[in-house]
């Protein structure tokens, strides 16, 4: 009986020993797979916060563009008003028949180019140049 009480001993020791084998694969597998898990929500993190940034930024962008646009369509009506106004104020006037100065003509077109160019800030009301 001793040798057969030697071989179930190295059985089991067999046993215990592949059992703690298979635990420790188990073990460092389980590790490694939450390790990646993390991994994968940080980079998820990451992503939502990137996306959530252009999407702020997306609405800014936009809210800006249709706040200029709406300026541009007030100033063109207002200019059509100031137009139609000016245009009923001298329709009885000798004077505004005559041709303007040429030296008139260039300082108004570079006073309007310059409210051009600064349509995208507050203008002066004072000519550029």
């Amino acid at each position: 009986m001793n040798r057969l009480t030697a071989i179930i001993y190295a059985v089991l020791v067999c046993l215990i020993v592949c059992l703690g084998w298979l635990a420790m694969h188990y073990h460092n597998a389980a590790s490694q797979q939450q390790t990646r898990a993390e991994t994968a929500e940080q980079q998820i993190n990451a992503a939502e916060s990137v996306i959530s940034n252009v999407l702020t930024n997306m609405t800014i962008f936009n809210t800006i563009s249709e706040v200029n646009q709406h300026a541009k369509e007030q100033i063109a009506l207002d200019a059509s008003g100031a137009s139609a106004d000016i245009k009923v104020a001298v329709a009885n006037d000798d004077c505004a028949r005559r041709p303007v100065p040429d030296g008139a003509v260039k300082r108004l077109q570079q006073y309007a180019d310059g409210l051009h160019q600064g349509a995208g800030g507050a203008a002066s009301g004072k000519p550029h140049g």
